[in-house]
């Protein structure tokens, strides 16, 4: 061998060297790294969505496990899907986003939407009913305690609702005929039901309500936009070969929900009112931050509804209502301008799910005055008119939070 070809061969083998211990090599693949909740009934659908991504994108997968109901008294606050995309992971996968509202957790950036999922009513085959206005009256419904269709009894008053402390309790009172209907999440109902080998007994339906439909997203911190994009431009491709509709099947459908067609003359969630002059409850407010908070309740309402909050509720709630076990009841992610719910709504949280040992268990009034100071932490003024339960069962007034 020529001895010039030769050292210059080896020269450049020593360059090939030096770049395998630097780099890795070039066949080193890249790495996709997401995190998943192993509390979500989607776990398993997440991770089969990942590994096909990352095997779409010619990477390996690393996979960042976490449980959402490892939140201890403090619950898994928002704030916690910050920590985990900018520590752990590049992408958090299967966070569902309210298709009408479309907030996710500040600080925060959200994918495309890759699927969509949602409350359904459950029903035993052989029901007729694939929405609420098709249910008979006085059918009983069973719902889960603290979930948004809790607040679908006030548009269709002919329902009873039964409230449960989980999904397979609800699920329980529809076998057995207690209940005639149920609305819950619907990949919570597909793993209730494949773990009971129970799927053909049931039927169930999108429910076509407010905040009942949600999109699946990944959540990530600006700095990995670039695993963001690459992960949108696999699962463009993922769904025209129909490989995405299978991975997401039956706990979700591919693309993003369209929203409700059907919508409430005044959104649901958390509420506010009339004026101090004029209340009329059934009255619409129209939101506004800088409209003046209207005057619902007295001050003696308010301060004995401090006292039993305190009793019956601070526990779960906190006794400054910055949440523990249960979500805080005072602020703006509680009181949101973008959720646009009600008085009417939150008032029917309250007197239907609370407290949670013994929903619905306490006397009208007691249920009254808490609502009255729960306004009040919300920046709502006392009036000399007091609240009555009637009155707070049909506020169409829009609960925005005014601060303190």
């Amino acid at each position: 061998m020529n001895k010039h070809r030769f050292h210059a061969g080896l020269h450049l083998c020593l360059i090939g060297i030096a770049a395998v211990l630097m780099y890795g090599g070039a066949a080193a693949a890249a790495e996709l790294s997401v995190c998943i909740d192993q509390a979500s009934p989607t776990a398993n659908m997440d991770r089969q969505l990942a590994q096909a991504v990352a095997t779409q994108e010619g990477n390996t997968l690393k996979v960042h496990a976490f449980n959402s109901d490892d939140g201890g008294d403090d619950g898994f606050a928002p704030k916690e899907f910050s920590r985990l995309a900018r520590q752990s992971c590049d992408l958090v996968l299967g966070f569902p986003v309210d298709a009408s509202e479309g907030a996710v957790p500040s600080g925060l950036q959200a994918t495309t939407p890759y699927g969509h999922t949602g409350f359904v009513l459950v029903t035993a085959n052989g029901s007729k009913a694939t929405t609420l206005d098709s249910l008979p009256g006085n059918s009983k419904v069973a719902v889960t305690y603290l979930t948004t269709p809790n607040l679908y009894f006030a548009q269709h008053p002919t329902l009873q609702a039964d409230v449960h402390l989980n999904d397979g309790d609800a699920l329980e009172a529809l076998r057995m005929g207690t209940d005639q209907a149920a609305m819950l999440w619907q990949p919570s109902v597909v793993r209730h039901l494949s773990a009971q080998r129970e799927a053909a007994r049931f039927s169930y339906h999108q429910l076509q309500e407010p905040h009942a439909q949600f999109n699946l997203v990944a959540l990530y911190v600006p700095g990995h936009a670039s695993a963001a994009a690459a992960f949108e431009r696999a699962i463009a491709t993922l769904a025209a070969s129909s490989e995405l509709v299978h991975l997401l099947s039956p706990y979700a459908e591919a693309g993003g929900a369209q929203l409700s067609p059907r919508r409430p003359s005044a959104s649901l969630w958390w509420s506010r009112r009339g004026s101090r002059a004029e209340r009329r409850c059934g009255d619409a407010f129209k939101p506004s931050a800088d409209s003046p908070p209207p005057a619902l309740f007295t001050k003696a309402q308010a301060d004995s509804g401090k006292q039993k909050f305190l009793e019956n509720c601070a526990q779960c709630h906190g006794p400054t209502l910055a949440g523990r076990a249960g979500p805080a009841l005072k602020g703006p992610n509680f009181a949101s301008v973008k959720a646009q719910f009600h008085v009417s709504d939150i008032f029917t949280i309250l007197s239907q799910n609370m407290p949670a040992t013994e929903p619905g268990s306490l006397a009208h009034q007691d249920y009254v005055e808490i609502m009255a100071f729960l306004l009040q932490q919300n920046g709502y003024p006392d009036g000399r008119s007091a609240l009555t339960f009637e009155e707070a069962k049909k506020s169409k007034v829009m609960l925005i939070y005014r601060g303190q």
